[in-house]
């Protein structure tokens, strides 16, 4: 919460100054070109009501008609009206009222104008990752200057071109707790109306319902698409965009070299599932009324995903994890007990712990170098400067490393280090063995569960995924593995028998087909057993900013200084 603490520090750029009645104190009020400013007085007062309201923070105002109110006793004579509640209190000698409207001098002057201004905005519970929706009403006798506040508000507000007009919406009813539907009717839909949002709602009626859609439905008139129920839903959202943009390109989305266009419209989602991992990756939280506001405010940052291909075809794109082995098996039992919502999985995790099951098979990867001290020591988050950069800036790297890329698949078989001259340089490794689990995390994976994620320091913007793999242990260092991995005390890539390596691309084939697992894609189960994965930079534009990250906003906040006082002429 912001607080105006020096007024004489307010810039030249103020349109307007007047006093309102704000909770019935009257109070000192400024309108600029950027934001809304209250003059807190008394600084207690202050502290409950906002100081300064940037535009961008505003979601929508509404002028209303207030009334005073007087308040008469019953008579006996009106008692047919009252409740039975109501009635027995009055029998038994309690005063019951009820609330007549009687209009003061001011508003017989001011019949038909309007006496007061409601202001919706956000608050942002930055730690938290929780942005809240609040209101503000000022109150004034004269119709015109609240009608000129609101004029200049709206204005503004309507200039803010990120800002989503038209959403296509998909809900689905059967995901999660099954609440979906109950959550967008009560809740995210009036937040999409208070801020002039149309909606069209698709309720799907089975699995891939909308992919498959999402392959006809003119997409052209939306600023967005969005998902409202678990990953699954949001998984099925853009995969279809992805796929639907590529053929609208033209492009061979079986070809495992194929570079991918980005998609024109946006992504976005509700959470309403059981895990809600991709909300708790790029909101750092699974509140749906914070991945709601992000929608509204047009929130936008790019993210990657991976291609997932078979031996013959592009299988799907996944945006969190990619895991064989404990990973696949526990999702294969969960399947069973869906009815149990949110604690299958840890009923699943128990069971397939116990059961401690290996696989054989041959891993290939191919990486900068084979060092896992990035993963050790490096975060992401909002402003980090890896992910960041211009659209533009983006896809020229995502065109050198596709170069790149193109050049390994010639030259790898003829020589394992490729190096061309240019700064990417990658090597093939090749890892065979037996393993308890095999997982690609692009994003950290952070879910309730665990909190810090499969891969805490994984990059939502840097085009490669961290690959993780835990060959066979016992029990107690495998027990040892998912406690770290759950709590974090000790960092669990340290393990001796875990290897985690940051990579540019990846294969898996299995050695004993008869004995095998399934792969856990996003939370839903792929069968093929031999895959190739890829990462695409930055191929997915999502109504979302990353999780905040203090460390990132101090740097920003010293950029800021620091270009600041470079402006100073030296005298």
């Amino acid at each position: 919460m912001l607080h105006v603490v020096n007024m004489g520090s307010i810039g030249e750029d103020i349109l307007a100054v007047y006093t309102f009645s704000i909770g019935g104190k009257e109070t000192k009020a400024h309108l600029s070109a950027t934001e809304i400013i209250i003059e807190c007085q008394p600084p207690a007062w202050c502290q409950k009501r906002p100081g300064v309201i940037p535009f961008l923070k505003i979601v929508s105002t509404e002028c209303r008609q207030d009334h005073k109110t007087s308040i008469t006793r019953h008579r006996l004579v009106k008692s047919l009206r009252l409740s039975k509640f109501s009635f027995g209190l009055f029998k038994r000698g309690y005063r019951t009222f009820d609330y007549e409207y009687e209009a003061g001098d001011d508003e017989t002057e001011n019949k038909d104008g309007y006496t007061s201004i409601t202001i919706h905005y956000v608050e942002e519970e930055k730690e938290k990752g929780l942005i809240k929706l609040k209101q503000l009403t000022l109150q004034h006798a004269d119709s015109a200057v609240l009608a000129k506040w609101s004029t200049v508000i709206q204005n503004s507000i309507s200039s803010l071109t990120r800002r989503p007009k038209k959403l296509l919406v998909f809900i689905n009813p059967f995901g999660g707790k099954g609440k979906a539907k109950k959550l967008w009717e009560d809740k995210i839909s009036k937040i999409f109306k208070l801020g002039g949002i149309q909606s069209k709602v698709i309720v799907t009626e089975e699995a891939k319902h909308a992919l498959s859609l999402l392959q006809t439905v003119p997409l052209h008139g939306y600023d967005g698409v969005v998902s409202v129920g678990g990953d699954g839903m949001f998984a099925e959202v853009f995969n279809g965009v992805i796929i639907r943009a590529a053929r609208d390109a033209e492009l061979d989305v079986d070809d495992k070299t194929t570079q991918f266009a980005r998609p024109d419209v946006r992504v976005g989602f509700i959470p309403g599932g059981s895990t809600d991992s991709i909300s708790m990756c790029l909101h750092g939280t699974t509140d749906p009324t914070t991945a709601a506001l992000h929608i509204l405010l047009g929130d936008r940052m790019m993210v990657d995903v991976v291609s997932i291909h078979s031996q013959e075809k592009l299988e799907r794109f996944a945006m969190t994890m990619v895991s064989y082995g404990y990973f696949g098996d526990l999702m294969t039992h969960s399947e069973k007990y869906r009815w149990l919502g949110r604690s299958r999985y840890s009923v699943s995790g128990v069971r397939t712990f116990l059961a401690n099951r290996s696989y054989t098979g041959t891993v290939r990867y191919s990486a900068e170098d084979d060092h896992q001290s990035g993963l050790l020591a490096e975060t992401c988050g909002e402003g980090c400067p890896t992910c960041s950069g211009s659209e533009e800036e983006i896809d020229q790297k995502r065109g050198e490393e596709e170069d790149i890329t193109r050049k390994d698949n010639v030259n790898s078989e003829d020589d394992p280090d490729v190096d061309d001259g240019n700064s990417f340089k990658t090597r093939e490794f090749e890892v065979e063995g037996r393993f308890l689990a095999v997982s690609s995390a692009t994003l950290s994976c952070s879910c309730p569960h665990s909190v810090p994620g499969l891969s805490p320091a994984a990059h939502t913007g840097d085009g490669t995924t961290d690959l993780i793999i835990v060959h066979n242990t016992s029990h107690l260092n495998y027990l040892r593995y998912l406690f770290r991995t759950a709590f974090h005390q000790s960092h669990p890539f340290s393990l001796p028998f875990v290897q985690a390596v940051r990579v540019t691309s990846w294969s898996f084939t299995p050695q004993d087909e008869r004995k095998h697992s399934t792969w856990n894609c996003d939370g839903e189960i792929l069968d093929n057993l031999q895959i190739f994965v890829k990462p695409h930079r930055q191929l997915v534009p999502v109504f979302a900013r990353g999780v905040y990250n203090k460390r990132y906003e101090t740097e920003r906040k010293l950029s800021e200084e620091a270009k600041m006082f470079d402006t100073i002429p030296v005298l």
